[in-house]
């Protein structure tokens, strides 16, 4: 509260501690001697004047009258300080009672007045009733002086926001005020203050934002004391202010991390051409959406820490992701919430499946599917240059060429007959153009339709086969090297290998919020389509290496060149060419829609459907973000890694 605006009246507190000064107005009791006083003296000892002995910080200076006649006792005082000031004031006070009459003087009177420290106060009394009468009055007054005061001064706010600050009260009769806190000209917060003579606590509460402003190294702030107890006094005392460093978080329990059944069930072991341990192979792991451990990336060949010498897996997983731009993206998406410092983090291979099973037991009827580990394969292209389907350079509006960067993950296995019925394959698909496109997808991809192939002689006609229990697909197909076109022609385009997609991601009205359709290719498949060895249950295979060495027209050009002059070994032997580690990419259409939440997050089936902005079990979460460009133009195919070949002198072989 400001100084200069106190009320007027003093409260009965104050009156009881000040000195009081009374002198009696009759002449009559100076020296008690006098029989017979004259009529005016007698009406002057009748009004009796008291004086506070101090005068507080709200300038006030009080002056009691009391009337001790029978009547009502009225007229005026002029008051006369001797530091500065006068003040005329009237008075009318009932029978026997007693009026408080207050005179604020200037705030440059009260600063002669506390500068001085002490003033004598002068007053003439003009009494009207109950007789006319003049009476004098002198006073010694002295400014009030602060009874409380703070017992410290260096405070830490906690975590309870409370600061609790202790005042001494240095009155016998008690204290009683209030306090505020403040930074500059504003209050932050206040309270009571009130007690006996003694120390007490006043507790201060600052907000939540209050405290978040604080530093944690002392900061001036002031205190306020207002008094209203003993006497009206307000002062003023600096604080240090700082808030408690903040305490290091205990260290988190790890959290139990579930094997998924990709790195439990279906990870790699070693064969007899293989030198890294099976454990060497289950380090390289990274921790999935779900929390669950799952295999992920690895060089063909590493250096074994136990022995220090480089040691061979026998298979390969295509590009190093972390070559990707968007790599660091991606992981990011693809960790858990709880995902603790150090935990590694990666391309979870066999994600999707986990999440198969987690769909099927909540809805039913749906077929698990579960891949070897060593069919997944990484594609990276970084700033590809996009065309619309006429081939001509898509630009920004600012005319700057469209270029965006893919990181894909594509379960392909070329040595077994399970993709010659088997349509549905693990996909991941992420993309990022400088026109705002981003897209992460995990899904089952189906290449056509289960038990349905194609092969390279006839690409246009489809190849019946049996076991599969997938769904059908909604495009796409796999073209897979048949043993009778590939034995008429040995060469490099009846033994290559193509998945196609046709991927999407559709709200449950059918709706298509994500299109794309990249090709695999592979140039060097261990495994042919065999129709003679097939039979009404079973899908047939040979391998191609097998050409080399048959007694009419072996093999013997392209990747058959000098075999038939070899002692025949087996496909899985890492002299053989056909590993399946010589594979190409081609990227084609990329049509966004706009998601119902505008993060572009929905949740999918595994499958890529029913698409929601709410997830249920076993649903995948998908990233969708149209950008100014891409939308639905068409766009144009480009091939690459066209001679890329993962399995050079790197102890990769069949089954890779």
């Amino acid at each position: 509260m400001n100084p200069t605006t106190w009320g007027a009246s003093r409260t009965k507190y104050g009156v009881a501690r000040r000195r009081a000064i009374t002198l009696g107005c009759a002449l009559a009791v100076l020296l008690g001697a006098i029989v017979a006083v004259p009529a005016p003296a007698m009406a002057a000892a009748q009004q009796r004047v008291t004086v506070e002995a101090t005068v507080g910080t709200d300038r006030q200076v009080t002056v009691t009258l009391a009337c001790a006649a029978a009547k009502t006792c009225s007229g005026k005082l002029a008051l006369k300080l001797s530091t500065g000031g006068t003040a005329t004031l009237a008075y009318s006070v009932k029978a026997r009672g007693s009026q408080t009459l207050n005179w604020k003087i200037s705030t440059a009177h009260y600063r002669a007045f506390t500068k001085r420290g002490t003033a004598t106060l002068s007053i003439a009394g003009t009494a009207t009733k109950p007789n006319t009468a003049k009476f004098t009055h002198r006073a010694t007054v002295k400014p009030a002086q602060p009874q409380f005061a703070l017992a410290r001064t260096n405070y830490t706010i906690e975590a309870n926001r409370s600061l609790p600050l202790q005042l001494t009260c240095a009155a016998a009769a008690g204290c009683a005020g209030t306090v505020q806190l403040k930074l500059g000209s504003s209050v932050l917060t206040q309270a009571n203050a009130r007690g006996k003579k003694g120390t007490h606590t006043v507790q201060l509460t600052l907000s939540t934002a209050q405290v978040a402003a604080l530093k944690t190294t002392a900061t001036k702030y002031t205190a306020v004391v207002t008094e209203t107890k003993p006497d009206a006094v307000q002062h003023a005392t600096t604080l240090q202010l700082k808030k408690a460093a903040p305490k290091p978080d205990p260290e988190p329990e790890p959290p139990v991390r579930g094997a998924s059944k990709a790195y439990a069930e279906r990870n790699w072991t070693p064969t007899a051409y293989d030198s890294c341990p099976a454990a060497l192979h289950a380090s390289f792991q990274t921790i999935g959406p779900d929390g669950k451990i799952y295999p992920t990336w690895h060089p063909a060949q590493v250096t074994n820490p136990a022995t220090g010498e480089l040691c061979t897996f026998g298979h390969e997983h295509g590009a190093d992701p972390r070559s990707s731009q968007l790599f660091d993206w991606v992981a990011a998406f693809y960790a858990p919430d709880d995902l603790v410092a150090g935990e590694p983090v990666g391309l979870p291979f066999g994600y999707t499946s986990e999440e198969l099973e987690n769909y099927g037991h909540e809805h039913g009827g749906m077929a698990m599917r579960h891949e070897d580990n060593g069919g997944h394969k990484v594609f990276v292209a970084n700033d590809v240059k996009m065309l619309d389907a006429h081939r001509s350079w898509l630009r920004l509006s600012d005319g700057s060429q469209l270029v965006c960067s893919f990181l894909i993950k594509q379960h392909q296995g070329s040595w077994s007959p399970d993709a010659t019925s088997n349509n549905a394959h693990e996909s991941l698909y992420a993309a990022r153009c400088n026109d705002g496109t981003e897209i992460i997808t995990s899904i089952l991809t189906r290449f056509g339709n289960a038990n349905e192939m194609f092969g390279t002689c006839a690409p246009d006609t489809a190849i019946p086969t049996v076991g599969s229990v997938l769904p059908a697909g909604d495009g796409g197909r796999r073209i897979i090297p048949t043993t009778d076109c590939v034995r008429a022609n040995p060469t490099d385009w009846t033994l290559y290998e193509l998945w196609e997609s046709d991927s999407k991601i559709t709200a449950p009205d059918g709706t298509v919020l994500a299109a794309f359709d990249p090709w695999f290719g592979i140039r060097n498949p261990s495994r042919m389509y065999d129709a003679s060895a097939s039979t009404a249950t079973t899908n047939g295979i040979s391998r191609p290496l097998d050409l080399a060495w048959y007694a009419e027209n072996p093999a013997a050009d392209y990747l058959w060149a000098g075999l038939n002059h070899v002692e025949r070994f087996d496909y899985t032997d890492p002299r053989s060419p056909f590993t399946g580690a010589q594979r190409d990419f081609y990227l084609g259409e990329l049509q966004l829609a706009p998601t119902p939440d505008p993060t572009g997050i929905v949740y999918s089936d595994p499958y890529g459907g029913a698409a929601k902005t709410k997830r249920t079990v076993g649903a995948i979460q998908q990233l969708i973000r149209p950008g100014s460009v891409l939308g639905t133009v068409q766009l144009s195919r480009q091939k690459f890694d066209a001679k890329a070949d993962y399995g050079s002198n790197n102890g990769v072989h069949a089954p890779n």
